[in-house]
């Protein structure tokens, strides 16, 4: 089985809210990024797949960069997440968003015979969160 990964970035601002939370509340869990405050986000995301001996390869990488563009860095490129349609009704957490990045783009993907292995998304070098397809 072979791995490839593509590396995407775009910047955004986001707060760490829960509606149904008091504001001390809110203080209390989520601290300073209860702020408006941004980040550089990297976005690495692997496919799996098998090599056609026909082509070399198991996926297009230029197909693998368009779908996750399209869908997600762009549209995030210098935006408020929360305001977002892509992730309404979520707390803006690196774990929710790359849940919603899994499922947005696993898909579209797959209709290109790439399966989707791994998410990783990094609001700074420092905190990274994996979201892993299980075995």
């Amino acid at each position: 089985m072979h791995f490839l990964t593509r590396t995407f970035s775009f910047s955004s601002s986001h707060q760490l809210w829960n509606p149904e939370l008091s504001d001390e509340e809110n203080e209390k869990v989520f601290g300073l990024c209860t702020n408006v405050h941004g980040h550089n986000y990297r976005l690495e995301v692997t496919v799996q797949g098998t090599i056609d001996p026909a082509n070399g390869f198991f996926c297009n990488v230029l197909e693998l960069r368009d779908i996750v563009k399209t869908l997600i860095a762009d549209p995030c490129e210098h935006r408020f997440l929360n305001d977002l349609p892509l992730f309404k009704g979520i707390i803006t957490t690196m774990e929710n968003l790359s849940q919603v990045i899994w499922q947005t783009i696993e898909g579209p993907l797959a209709e290109r015979n790439m399966e989707l292995h791994e998410v990783l998304l990094a609001e700074t070098d420092e905190n990274i969160v994996r979201l892993r397809k299980s075995l």
